[in-house]
């Protein structure tokens, strides 16, 4: 297997953006990279790119699409659906093309336009499709599920309201610094706590939007273009896990949970970070920075449990005593999180994946973490997907 590096990246804005389609943010986020990986459109072997689940027949092929708007060269294109852990896939595939041999250098692109309001279901037959059967059932958009088990962390371990509005105020100070965030705004944590409750005891402000953005990533092997790069980021390892029976969350789609629980919260990402810790023999305490998915407040608090970096019922001791902020333990989501972008299905994990490499190579002006050597992306689905890429300087 070949040593695979980033040597350009590319990202639109976070927003939306009534006024523009798919294609036109994935052209944006394509450019940049090319430009910054110094690269021809020609010497792309092959495109990893995300399924845009709302765009219809063009979202299923949107890397033909995008293809299209640079140039049709015969390479294989490969569009591929995931849930919220779709631009960890079309990661994935695309550093194992070139790791195995198969092409030297490839694109990964991420696009997403997502709906307003809450991502309801998909499809009308519930004889198939779980998440038809929740909304009928239960009519439970996705922060009930999340307040749900944050509750629990309220009963077994402590956390209080006022550490969930503690983590949305502390990742808009990244948020407010970062030209590509949606919400370039300053909580206070008064403010945090006055905004309305949606999910006992999420509040609005507690809980991230629904965005459109565009990432790309060309990642490589051929030794020229390494050498030719301005400070490339090698992949130690990107993984895809999905859910372990046993596990006692509340999964999005389910109405129940196991009885008993025989594996850990959250089973599909503590697969996927453990099985990059073997891959790249790093581990949770070798990590600078962290991007995690903080679809909430509860996730900020319950991934820093289930990937590792401290222990069961201790992520709320982490926050208050700074150990996830610069000069802490790890910091994390310097980007400011889903918190400051919003989620964008197609596109956040490829994105969580640039910021992270931005860091690496010391490019993220104000919210540069110094000495950062060593950056850490995890994102998960619907249905027990979930991908964790880890990368060095």
């Amino acid at each position: 297997m070949r040593d695979v590096y980033i040597i350009g990246t590319g990202e639109h804005p976070w927003g939306k953006f009534k006024d523009r389609n798919f294609v036109q943010l994935g052209e944006v986020a394509v450019a940049q990279a090319l430009k910054d990986a110094s690269t021809d459109w020609k010497d792309i072997g092959a495109i990893m790119s995300s399924i845009l689940i709302y765009g219809g027949n063009a979202g299923h092929l949107s890397g033909q699409y995008i293809e299209s708007m640079f140039g049709e060269t015969g390479v294989p294109v490969v569009n591929v659906y995931n849930a919220c852990a779709t631009g960890s896939a079309a990661m994935r595939m695309a550093y194992n093309s070139i790791a195995a041999g198969e092409t030297d250098t490839t694109l990964a692109i991420g696009v997403d336009f997502s709906p307003e309001g809450f991502l309801g279901a998909k499809s009308d037959d519930p004889r198939q499709d779980r998440d038809v059967i929740r909304w009928r059932m239960t009519g439970m958009p996705n922060p009930t599920y999340w307040a749900l088990e944050c509750r629990k962390r309220f009963e077994k371990y402590g956390d209080t309201p006022e550490d969930l509005a503690d983590i949305k105020v502390l990742l808009s100070q990244f948020g407010v610094k970062n030209p590509n965030a949606r919400y370039q705004k300053l909580f206070t944590k008064e403010g945090v706590l006055n905004s309305p409750m949606v999910c006992d005891p999420l509040r609005l402000f507690e809980i991230c939007a629904t965005s459109d953005g565009a990432a790309a990533v060309i990642l490589t092997a051929d030794p020229e273009k390494i050498k030719a790069a301005k400070n490339p980021v090698k992949i130690e390892a990107t993984t895809m896990g999905s859910a372990i029976y046993g596990d006692p969350t509340i999964r999005i789609s389910a109405v129940s949970a196991p009885a008993k629980a025989e594996a850990p919260m959250l089973s599909e990402s503590y697969s996927a970070s453990q099985q990059a810790y073997k891959k790249s023999g790093i581990g949770p305490e070798d990590v600078d920075v962290l991007e995690l998915p903080d679809n909430s407040s509860w996730h900020y608090l319950q991934y820093l449990e289930t990937c590792g970096f401290c222990g069961e019922g201790e992520a709320h001791k982490m926050l208050r005593e700074g150990q996830t902020q610069v000069g802490g333990k790890v910091v994390v989501n310097p980007s400011g999180g889903f918190s400051s972008f919003g989620e964008a299905i197609g596109a956040q994990a490829i994105w969580q994946v640039v910021e992270c490499s931005d860091q690496l190579r010391g490019r993220a002006g104000e919210r540069q973490v110094p000495n950062c050597k060593v950056a850490m992306a995890q994102t998960y689905g619907l249905m027990g997907n979930s991908g964790t890429t880890i990368m060095t300087i």
